[in-house]
């Protein structure tokens, strides 16, 4: 039967045909004709990859079908007869389902596996285990006397998991598992030979003295893929950690890649570098940008998918409420602020503490079933921007992914959004993972449900919410890709309308701190993997800068005067732009250039109130008392001309790596 199915799967499609990829590696003519070129330009990379038997990072920008891409060539290479072996894919739990439904939709003849409780073999052979086994052992199997009913439970799962490798090995392709999944089966996984070894969200690994990071190294294989949309998210030992395993020696040792690239390159991007400082950072960055180029792909949106949507991003800089500021100050004049200066208390107890009462005071609270009143968004300065935002959006018929990094947040949050009567789901880690795709699908093709409140690190792992025009990402976190990919969810392919993006942040505060350190971060990855020429100070803020509070008469905030010319501009500036013109164009004599009234109607001016921009939005934001200052964040990430602001500013600051 296989043998038939092989012969039939290997024949061309009658309508389709078949396209060559190279000379000995072919695809199916359906699955060709669906792809953009760019995806097809990745399939002549990976096998080039294939032919010297080196792996490679599929660093692509979220949203540009990464998936699809490695599903198609291991289509490929299944056609081509060139299929050695069965892959293994590694991947969040909340993906699973994902990358099955992508097999299924893109070539069904791959048989697929799920080694995870939600997939339906563990579940058949949990099921005929049962049945042969009614009664529960006494004695586990792997020895040991009185190992009691979790050992034996362990066991027998064990036990099906191996079943399940043997299956793929025998009749199968694939076998997806989570990152949790290997270090639990190691024993069953690390002693088996897998054609290919792809991780998906692969910084997953970043970390290299991480129990999962030595687990996926040690994985047999000839042939590594990792796929991400940040190859590098908070500094070049993580990519050093990524390359370990894609390619181990590309970089040589991590002793030898520090003292060569990292602090060379790290040294010179400090505000008071002198000019051969500058110069060997240059140069190692460049070597380092030709040592990765050819194992890392990546391209971006506005590169290769120049069609989809339009997306804009905006920072809403939101004033504390009396009682967040009250809270603050505080804790500012605290003892516990004191311990932490003097080095007796850790630094992050602090952070954690500010990063809550900017959320929401409330938070601090021990005990909030005794508080009645407990999340009452009026004092929370970015919830009560928040609910303007909801109210505006649920009138225009938008639909929203609102974020926050932790789940108490979010409860908080869910209690605003019932109170209003909004349509609405949740996901978190609390949400089992059987159903986490299904409130994936309801939400995409359900026009009804207005919003889907989510945790980042939950919801923002690599799932398709294009059904969703406007993100809300409440709290930033000091890993810049973690809101990236909150982000991506909605911006992608599949997206037909123009998305809005809102980073909620509190003025003069730790968050707006930690948003400044995103930016440093973004420049990290950008200066060694597209201008090594970019400057940089890499060092943060010291503790006397990070433990301060701005003042609420403050004219403008910090990344206000950070980053000139990013700024939205209020009303007034506008009333004053107008009025100027208003006065050049009386000074001007137009006469008989103009239209009489009568005119103007019958060119078909309406009465009809039109539909309020993004704009307007934006203006309208400002008439809150809740809001300080809105900056255009692509004005930000994209530019290069803030590099001197940005060196000068951290310059100033000695502290913490």
């Amino acid at each position: 039967l296989d043998d038939v199915l092989q012969q039939e799967m290997n024949l061309p499609h009658p309508l389709f045909g078949e396209s060559p990829i190279d000379r000995d590696l072919w695809l199916p003519g359906e699955i060709y004709t669906s792809l953009f070129e760019y995806q097809r330009a990745c399939l002549r990379w990976l096998w080039k990859l294939r032919q010297q038997e080196t792996g490679g990072i599929l660093g692509d920008e979220m949203g540009l079908g990464k998936t699809v891409q490695i599903i198609a060539f291991l289509a490929a290479l299944l056609y081509s007869n060139q299929w050695k072996g069965p892959a293994l894919i590694l991947c969040p739990a909340t993906m699973l389902d994902q990358w099955v439904g992508e097999f299924n939709r893109w070539w069904p003849p791959m048989r697929t596996v799920v080694l995870h409780s939600s997939g339906s073999a563990m579940r058949v052979l949990e099921e005929n285990a049962t049945v042969k086994r009614p009664a529960i052992a006494r004695r586990s199997s792997f020895g040991g006397g009185g190992g009691g009913g979790s050992s034996v439970a362990a066991s027998r799962v064990g036990q099906m998991a191996e079943q399940l490798v043997e299956r793929v090995f025998r009749h199968g392709h694939v076998l997806l598992a989570t990152y949790e999944g290997l270090r639990r089966f190691r024993k069953v996984l690390l002693r088996r030979k897998w054609a290919y070894a792809i991780l998906d969200e692969g910084h997953k690994i970043r970390n290299a003295e991480a129990d999962i990071t030595i687990t996926c190294k040690q994985l047999d294989t000839p042939h590594r893929i990792i796929v991400t949309g940040t190859p590098i998210q908070n500094n070049l030992a993580e990519l050093w950690s990524l390359f370990d395993f894609i390619y181990p020696g590309r970089l040589g040792t991590f002793e030898v890649f520090d003292s060569q690239f990292a602090i060379p390159i790290n040294m010179g991007g400090y505000a008071n570098a002198s000019r051969l400082q500058v110069e060997v950072a240059y140069k190692c960055a460049t070597v380092l940008r030709d040592l990765i180029r050819p194992y890392l792909l990546q391209r971006s949106k506005s590169a290769v998918a120049k069609d989809l949507p339009k997306k804009t991003e905006h920072v809403v800089l939101c004033r504390l409420t009396t009682s967040q500021r009250q809270a603050y100050e505080h804790f500012l004049r605290s003892s516990e602020m004191s311990s932490i200066m003097q080095g007796d208390r850790r630094v992050l107890y602090g952070i954690d503490i500010l990063k809550k009462v900017c959320n929401h005071p409330d938070l601090l609270d021990v005990s909030p079933s005794q508080n009645a009143t407990f999340g009452a968004p009026e004092r929370s300065g970015k919830m009560r921007v928040l609910m303007m935002l909801l109210k505006e959006w649920h009138q225009r018929g938008h639909r929203v992914l609102l974020f926050s990094q932790t789940r108490i947040m979010l409860d908080i949050l869910e209690r605003m959004v019932a109170e209003q009567d909004y349509t609405y789901r949740r996901m978190d880690g609390g949400t089992p993972v059987q159903t986490r795709s299904s409130l994936i699908h309801e939400f995409n093709h359900n026009s009804e449900i207005f919003l889907f409140l989510l945790t980042t690190k939950v919801g923002g792992l690599g799932i398709n919410l294009v059904g969703a025009d406007r993100v809300v990402i409440f709290d930033p976190d000091w890993n810049p890709s973690t809101d990236v990919q909150a982000r991506e969810r909605a911006w992608r392919l599949g997206q037909t309308r123009d998305v809005a993006i809102y980073r909620l942040i509190t003025a003069g505060t730790i968050e707006e701190k930690i948003y400044h350190r995103q930016i440093f971060k973004h420049y990290l990855s950008r200066k060694i993997l597209n201008d090594p020429k970019q400057k940089r100070f890499f060092k943060m803020h010291d503790l006397q800068d990070l433990f301060t509070l701005g003042a609420d008469d403050a004219i403008t905030t910090e990344t206000g005067e950070l980053f000139e010319g990013a700024a939205v501009q209020p009303p007034e500036w506008h009333k004053k732009k107008e009025k100027e013109k208003e006065k050049e164009k009386e000074m001007q004599d137009d006469a008989g250039k103009g239209k009489e009234p009568a005119d103007a109607e019958e060119d078909g001016a309406s009465t009809s109130t039109p539909p309020v921009s993004d704009d307007d939005l934006l203006q309208q934001l400002f008439a809150m008392s809740g809001v300080k200052s809105i900056i255009k964040h692509d004005n930000i990430a994209d530019a290069s001309n803030q590099e001197t602001a940005l060196i000068e500013k951290e310059g100033k600051c000695s502290g913490l790596h």
